[in-house]
C-alpha cells in the first residue's frame, strides 16, 4: 500500500468512527386534518384501489370513520365520513373478511359491547356494517389467521370483563365467537405474532391495571391459553411486535401512559423476555417501529398525548437506542400510523389527536445514513427461493421482504450465521428479516422446516458484485405484489443493461395484468392476467427478457395503478486487475464553486475511466449528512449540485470515493 492511499485511508477511517457513535438528525414537515370528533385511532388501506395509501380514522366521540384519501404526495383530503351506528368506536383495523380481496374494516365500540365489520366496496366506501356481541368494554384487536384455515380471524380486548374475546372469520364476512379467555386486570392493548417460535400465531395482551403484559399461546386451532406473564411500566396502553437487535427473534414494545415510558421486551430461543424501559415524556399512548433513519435498523415512535408530541428513538445497534427526538403534533395524540405517503422511500407518520379533532401527518425528509439493499425473496411451494443465490456486497445492510406461495410452508427461515432463526414465513404476508454481513462468502437461506436451500452470496464491493453477475450472464430479481400495501417490492429495482434476466413475480391478492415496456405487454383486460394467484395457492410467474438499454423503467400493476421502477444499470465492468491499477490520478475532485456559498454550490469531478464512484457531505464532527452519488459513472467530467436544505451554517466536507481512492473538499456554507 502507497503512502498516499495509506493517508488518505486514515482520514476516511477517522472520518467514518464518529458515525459509529453518533445518530442521525431527523427532519419532519407537518400539516393537520381536521376530522371527526375524537379520532381515537386509524388504518392505512387503499379504499378506492387507486394505488394510493388512504386513511380511515375512527372518532370516539362522535362514532364516526373519516374518510381520509391520498394523493400519493403525502396529502391527504377528508372527502366524506360514515356513522359506526354503535356509539364510541375505539380501534379501527382492517382485514380481508370476505375473501374478495378488498379490504375490509372492523371497529371495536367500547360503549356499545359490539365490534362493527364494514366490508370495503372497492370504490371508496363500505358496505353496512355488521354487528358482533364481546365483552364488556372492547379497546383493541389485532388480526390474524388464528386456525390457519386462509381467513382473517380477530382477538377483542374487553377491558371491563379482564378477558380476550376470540372470534374465528368464515371468509364470507361473517365472524364466530370461538372462546373467551382471561388476561389479567383490565386489558387493553393487543398484538398478534409468533411469539415463542413454535409457527403458530400467540396473542400479546397489556393489562391497565395490573402493569403487566401477558402471553396467550396459540394451538393452530384457533385457541388460546394464557402461558407466560412480564411486568410493564405503569398503565400499558399499546403494544407494537417486531426485531429490535436483528437477532431473528420477536421483541416487543409496550407504551405505558401512567409513568410515560416505553418498556422494550428482547426475547431469546426459549420464548423468555429480557426486560428494559426507557423515559418517553408525559404519558405514552403508541408505539410503532420502523425504520426511520434508513441505516437498516429497526427504531421505534411513540406518542405522548400530554405533551403533544412523537418521540422518536433511533437504533444504535444491540439493542440500544439513542436519545429521542421530538416533533409537535396537534392536541393529545393518540394513536400512530406508519406507512411511505408520497412515494419516495421513507416511513411518514399519521397521528389522530384526540383532543383537537385533527390528524397530524409528518413527511420524513431525513437523507438515508445508509445504503440499504432491499430485496424481496420469494419461498416457492416444495423446492427453492427466488432470487437463487441472492447477491450482496459487505457491510451494506440487507433487507430481506420474504413470502411464500403456498400454506404448506408456513416455517422459519435460517440464514447462518446471520439469523438464527426468523419468525414465519407466512402466506399473503410479507416477513422482513434485516441485517448487516461483515464476511465475504457463500452462505445459506434454510427452511428450518423442510430443509431445502438457497444460496446468499456477499462479495467484496458493488464492483465485484457487477463483476459475478456480467461472468455468469444471468440476472434475476423477485416482486412481490400487495394490493394490501398497494405497492410492489422492491421498488425500485436494480439490474444490468445487456444481461439476460428473469424477473419472478407473486401476487398476494388476486389475478391482475403487470406491464413493464417495452418487454412485457399487459395483455387486454378481458383475457387472464400474467400474474395470477391460482386456486389455493400464490403462483410465481417468471418474466424472461435481455434489457437492451440503460435507463429507469416503470413496472405497472394495471388493474389497481400503483406502480414500481425498474433501473437498468450501464453494464460495463471493471476487471479485477484493472480495479487493482487504479490510481488517484484516475479521477480528479475540483473545488465547489461558489464556495463560500448560500443556496447552492457545484462539485465538479473527472473520471479518466468509467468506476463505481460515492460522493457524500460530512460535518465537522465526521457525521454524513447527505449521499450525493452511489452509482457507476462513465469516464469524462461530470458536475452535480448541491442544496443543502436541512442542514445550517458550518464547514462540510464532501469526499468523493472511487476504487481504492478517496479524496476531500472543504466547503463553507453561510445562510
Amino acid at each position: 500500500m502507497n503512502f498516499r492511499y495509506q493517508s488518505f485511508l486514515f482520514l476516511g477511517l477517522c472520518l467514518t468512527a464518529p458515525l459509529l457513535a453518533q445518530t442521525s438528525t431527523l427532519y419532519f414537515t407537518a400539516s393537520s386534518i381536521p376530522v371527526g370528533k375524537g379520532p381515537r385511532s386509524a388504518i392505512l388501506i387503499d379504499l378506492n384501489r387507486d394505488g394510493h395509501r388512504d386513511l380511515a380514522v375512527a372518532n370516539i366521540k362522535g362514532s364516526t370513520i373519516s374518510l381520509l384519501f391520498g394523493g400519493g404526495t403525502g396529502t391527504f383530503e377528508l372527502r366524506d365520513s360514515i356513522a359506526t351506528l354503535h356509539k364510541a368506536p375505539h380501534d379501527i383495523i382492517s382485514g380481508d373478511f370476505n375473501g374478495d380481496g378488498i379490504l375490509d374494516a372492523v371497529t371495536a365500540n367500547r360503549d356499545s359491547n359490539t365490534v362493527g365489520l364494514f366490508l370495503g366496496d372497492g370504490k371508496g366506501s363500505f358496505s353496512t356494517p355488521s354487528f358482533f356481541n364481546t365483552g364488556s368494554g372492547p379497546r383493541w384487536m389485532a388480526v390474524a389467521d388464528f386456525n390457519e384455515d386462509g381467513h382473517s380471524d380477530l382477538a377483542v380486548t374487553n377491558r371491563d370483563d379482564d378477558n380476550v374475546t376470540i372470534f374465528h372469520g368464515d371468509g364470507t364476512g361473517h365472524l364466530n365467537l370461538i372462546q373467551t379467555v382471561s388476561s389479567g386486570d383490565g386489558p387493553v392493548p393487543i398484538a398478534a405474532g409468533d411469539l415463542n417460535g413454535d409457527g403458530i400465531v400467540d396473542l400479546a395482551v397489556g393489562n391497565d391495571l395490573a402493569d403487566t403484559l401477558v402471553i396467550l399461546s396459540g394451538d393452530s386451532t384457533g385457541h388460546f391459553t394464557l402461558t407466560k406473564k412480564f411486568s410493564t411500566g405503569q398503565g400499558p396502553k399499546n403494544i407494537s411486535i417486531g426485531d429490535l437487535n436483528q437477532d431473528g427473534l420477536a421483541d416487543m414494545a409496550v407504551a405505558c401512559l401512567v409513568d410515560g415510558s416505553v418498556t422494550l421486551l428482547f426475547a431469546d430461543t426459549l420464548g423468555n423476555y429480557t426486560h428494559t424501559s426507557y423515559p418517553a415524556g408525559g404519558g405514552s399512548f403508541a408505539v410503532v417501529f420502523e425504520d426511520f433513519d434508513g441505516d437498516g435498523k429497526q427504531d421505534f415512535a411513540v406518542a405522548d398525548g400530554v405533551k403533544d408530541n412523537v418521540a422518536i428513538f433511533l437504533n444504535i445497534g444491540q439493542g440500544m437506542f439513542a436519545d429521542p427526538q421530538t416533533f409537535s403534533t396537534g392536541l393529545a395524540p393518540h394513536a400512530l400510523v406508519t406507512g411511505d405517503f408520497n412515494n419516495d422511500g421513507r416511513p411518514d407518520l399519521a397521528l389522530p389527536n384526540t383532543g383537537d379533532n385533527t390528524v397530524t401527518i409528518l413527511i420524513n425528509e431525513t437523507p438515508a445514513q445508509a445504503s440499504v439493499h432491499i430485496v424481496s425473496v420469494l419461498q416457492k411451494v416444495y423446492t427453492n427461493y427466488h432470487p437463487d443465490p441472492i447477491i450482496s456486497r459487505v457491510g451494506q445492510p440487507l433487507r430481506m421482504l420474504i413470502t411464500t406461495n403456498s400454506r404448506e410452508h408456513v416455517n422459519r427461515l435460517r440464514i447462518r450465521p446471520f439469523i438464527e432463526a426468523t419468525d414465519v414465513v407466512r402466506v399473503g404476508q410479507i416477513l422482513t428479516v434485516e441485517f448487516t454481513p461483515q464476511d465475504t462468502g457463500r452462505f445459506q437461506i434454510e427452511n428450518i422446516g423442510h430443509g431445502f436451500k438457497g444460496d446468499i452470496l456477499i462479495l467484496e464491493d458493488s464492483i465485484a458484485v457487477r463483476n459475478y453477475i456480467r461472468n455468469a450472464n444471468q440476472q434475476s430479481i423477485a416482486l412481490i405484489h400487495s394490493n394490501t400495501q398497494t405497492q410492489i417490492y422492491p421498488s425500485p429495482a436494480h439490474v444490468l443493461e445487456g444481461i439476460p434476466l428473469t424477473i419472478y413475480n407473486i401476487s398476494l391478492d388476486d389475478t391482475h395484468w403487470v406491464s413493464i415496456e417495452p418487454w412485457v405487454k399487459a395483455p387486454a383486460t378481458t383475457e387472464p392476467g400474467n400474474v395470477i394467484p391460482g386456486p389455493g395457492i400464490n403462483v410465481i410467474t417468471a418474466f424472461n427478457f435481455t434489457p437492451g438499454q440503460a435507463g429507469t423503467f416503470e413496472i405497472k400493476h394495471t388493474v389497481h395503478g400503483f406502480t414500481g421502477s425498474l433501473i437498468i444499470e450501464d453494464g460495463a465492468t471493471v476487471g479485477v486487475d484493472e480495479y487493482d491499477l487504479i490510481t488517484p490520478q484516475d479521477f480528479i475532485l475540483d473545488q465547489n464553486y461558489p464556495n463560500p456559498f448560500n443556496a447552492s454550490t457545484s462539485i465538479s469531478f473527472r473520471l479518466q475511466r468509467a468506476m463505481l464512484i460515492n460522493l457524500s457531505v460530512y460535518d465537522i464532527s465526521g457525521r454524513r449528512v447527505e449521499i450525493l452519488l452511489d452509482e457507476y459513472r462513465s469516464a469524462g467530467p461530470h458536475v452535480i449540485r448541491w442544496q443543502p436544505r436541512i442542514v445550517g451554517s458550518g464547514i462540510y466536507l464532501f469526499r468523493l470515493e472511487g476504487g481504492q481512492i478517496i479524496k476531500f473538499k472543504k466547503a463553507v456554507l453561510l445562510k
